[in-house]
């Protein structure tokens, strides 16, 4: 997988945790992306490159930044916590099968059984 499109699948995402929580709306996500034909494993990968470039950009302004050179400020990208990887595989890889999940202070807590699809 290349870093492109390891972006794409972790800021789509996050796009959609956004809403969730509303900081975001629907309509703002205009890009698509089919999140069901990656597997768990790639979803995986995909955030583990993003972090692993967001460290590789931080090491270079480290690096330039000892040796008194002056450096412009460099971007990272957000990744997703584990929990986050875990809701979503589960969400697009099975189905409920009617259990609820409780809400306290909006924050889902609880399990559902699942079926699968």
């Amino acid at each position: 997988m290349k870093l492109k499109e390891a972006k794409e699948i972790v800021s789509y995402i996050i796009d959609w945790q956004m809403v969730c929580i509303g900081v975001k709306e629907r309509e703002e996500i205009t890009e698509k992306l089919d999140l069901t034909k990656y597997s768990l494993s790639d979803i995986i990968t995909a955030n583990k490159l993003v972090q692993s470039n967001n460290r590789r950009k931080e090491k270079i302004s480290l690096y330039h930044n000892s040796k008194g050179h002056k450096t412009k400020e460099y971007s990272i990208s957000m990744i997703l916590a584990d929990r986050v990887i875990a809701a979503v595989y589960t969400a697009l890889s099975f189905s409920p099968n009617g259990g609820a999940i409780a809400v306290i202070d909006d924050i889902g807590v609880g399990c559902v059984k699942v079926k699968y699809k």
